[in-house]
């Protein structure tokens, strides 16, 4: 009940705002990109060496131009080292990337549960800054191939895109959060506002279970219900990618050793 009634009440203002993301906010520190579409991951240190590295390797390699945040989670001195280095040498991504200290992380059970739900609190900032599309998506993928020329042209219309499990009994279930997609508009924009300030304020709860996923659906379903012209649609079943289908622009890894086999 009480992760639904900060959902709720964090979609009863445009831009209602909570001491939780004011202190996110503040803390923040780094270059938001400000224009055009934009990937964005999360990653601490670990996860950097795993997976990011070798997702910014697999989109340099397609030699088209790409815009990627990269939201850093506590990040050591080396790897923000690395980024800085990567911003200036990448050919083809254009590389930003944010520092977290991570301040609403403190006190949870398991750091992991801000880790998987720290992107969504950075998500309107960068709309705010000005971009037009943001996908949002799990730092352990990899790219084949572009993700825009899938997305429908008519989706600027829409609040957001989600991929839904609608068949799925518990709410928690509901939404895969492996890949989200927002836009500028009003209402996507108060999409992104809402579950962010409903994460935030769920985190100083120091819930013992994730809720990158809980959160949004909660968030989407009532606003499906209070929202005047509010709509989700589904994200396109060939943006993301489980078992390294040709035709999809992503495909997720369950380790390195998979990882190393695609990009190599």
């Amino acid at each position: 009940w009480m992760l639904r009634r900060n959902a709720r009440q964090a979609l009863k203002l445009p831009q209602v705002r909570a001491r939780e993301t004011e202190l996110f906010r503040e803390s923040i520190k780094g270059n938001l990109p400000n224009s055009g579409n934009v990937l964005l991951a999360a990653c601490d240190d670990r996860y950097f060496y795993n997976f990011a590295l070798g997702l910014i390797k697999s989109i340099e390699r397609l030699g088209q131009p790409e815009a990627f945040h990269l939201l850093l989670l506590q990040p050591s001195g080396k790897v923000i080292e690395e980024a800085a280095t990567l911003s200036k040498t990448l050919k083809h991504v254009r590389l930003t990337y944010s520092i977290d200290p991570c301040a609403l992380a403190e006190g949870l059970p398991r750091r992991e549960i801000y880790y998987t739900a720290a992107r969504f609190l950075l998500a309107p900032l960068i709309l705010e800054a000005g971009v037009e599309r943001l996908l949002m998506i799990d730092v352990d993928a990899v790219m084949n191939r572009s993700p825009w020329p899938i997305i429908p042209s008519d989706f600027d219309h829409q609040s957001g895109a989600f991929i839904f499990r609608r068949n799925e009994k518990h709410p928690w279930r509901k939404i895969l959060a492996s890949a989200v997609l927002l836009n500028n508009s009003p209402g996507s924009m108060r999409l992104a506002n809402a579950i962010a300030v409903s994460i935030a304020v769920s985190l100083g709860k120091k819930p013992k279970y994730h809720i990158d996923q809980i959160l949004p659906f909660y968030v989407c379903d009532f606003a499906s219900k209070t929202i005047q012209n509010f709509s989700t649609v589904d994200i396109p079943p060939k943006l993301m990618g489980y078992d390294y289908e040709p035709e999809a622009a992503f495909w997720t890894v369950k380790g390195h050793q998979a990882l190393d086999t695609f990009i190599s």
